[in-house]
């Protein structure tokens, strides 16, 4: 008896569409999946601010900084706290200057993130606040 050339493939006819109709099916299954599937990823605080925006983050980290270290007060507490956030800070050379905290971090669409806080004191005390956070393309 001959033996047919479809008969040496070993498959039925139909397979590889039933294959790739299967397949379909479980990339669209695990896409569901990954959409509605929770990220139980601790959220730092500092994604807490990025949250909001350059400009709001920027805001919410002044005004918190300005809290913990007010103006007249010790920058001690507000440059705890950053440090905790991840900046490295740099203190000023007396008991006058600019205490200059920085952070840069890679973003996901292929950009830098930078931040910095600056706390200017005399004699000491904190004078003045600012903060601003900022992309740019990553080098």
């Amino acid at each position: 008896m001959a033996s047919h050339p479809e008969d040496s493939a070993g498959m039925q006819p139909g397979t590889i569409k039933r294959a790739a109709l299967l397949g379909v099916v479980m990339l669209a299954g695990l896409a569901v999946v990954a959409t509605l599937w929770p990220d139980h990823r601790p959220k730092t605080p500092l994604d807490v601010y990025l949250r909001q925006g350059t400009r709001q983050a920027a805001e919410m980290l002044k005004r918190d900084v300005d809290q913990l270290s007010p103006r007249g007060g010790d920058p001690g507490p507000a440059i705890q706290r950053l440090n905790t956030l991840g900046f490295s800070c740099a203190a000023p050379a007396g008991a006058a200057g600019d205490w200059n905290c920085t952070m840069r971090r890679p973003m996901e669409n292929r950009q830098m993130l930078s931040m910095e806080v600056v706390l200017r004191v005399d004699r000491g005390n904190v004078a003045e606040t600012t903060a601003r956070i900022w992309e740019q393309p990553a080098r």
